[in-house]
């Protein structure tokens, strides 16, 4: 099923979001921006927060997919919007930010790639709908992790 993909736009698309964050991330190093002593304001978990995770990705993801007809400006939108996300995260230490991203990080980023692939390859209509499906999916599962999971993680770690 997945076979029928060109994996290497995939991983292209992936490792801007990733270069974007972390790039982000130190520029708000250099900037001086971060207070790794100063705490953070967490959500609490519960249903609304996911539902709002929900929405936010999934609006992202639309225009990612729609931003598909220039792949230019795809990837310009996707670095520059994830160096933004970059300085919020890393803002409270480069380790903080790390367990905040990565436990629904990988798969959120990852559904936001099979989605901004599925823009770029609109004129196959069977592989638009798989890559949607399993973009969203995958944007789901993430937003659960987000809520309940990265939260949870970040309370105990920043409690200590």
């Amino acid at each position: 099923m997945l076979k029928e993909f060109n994996w290497k736009d995939i991983v292209k698309i992936y490792l801007t979001f990733w270069l974007g964050l972390f790039g982000g991330g130190l520029i708000d190093y250099f900037k001086g921006f971060s207070k790794p002593g100063v705490p953070i304001p967490l959500p609490i978990p519960d249903y609304g927060l996911f539902l709002k995770i929900i929405e936010v990705n999934f609006t992202f993801a639309i225009i990612l997919f729609l931003l598909g007809i220039s792949k230019v400006i795809q990837r310009i939108v996707i670095l520059v919007l994830s160096f933004v996300i970059g300085e919020i995260v890393f803002t409270s230490g480069f380790i903080i930010g790390l367990i905040g991203i990565l436990p629904h990080g990988i798969l959120e980023l990852l559904g936001f790639c099979f989605i901004a692939y599925a823009g770029e390859n609109f004129r196959h209509r069977n592989k638009v709908i798989k890559l949607l499906f399993i973009g969203f999916i995958m944007l789901i599962i993430a937003a659960f992790i987000e809520s309940s999971l990265t939260i949870y993680i970040l309370e105990h770690t920043l409690s200590k």
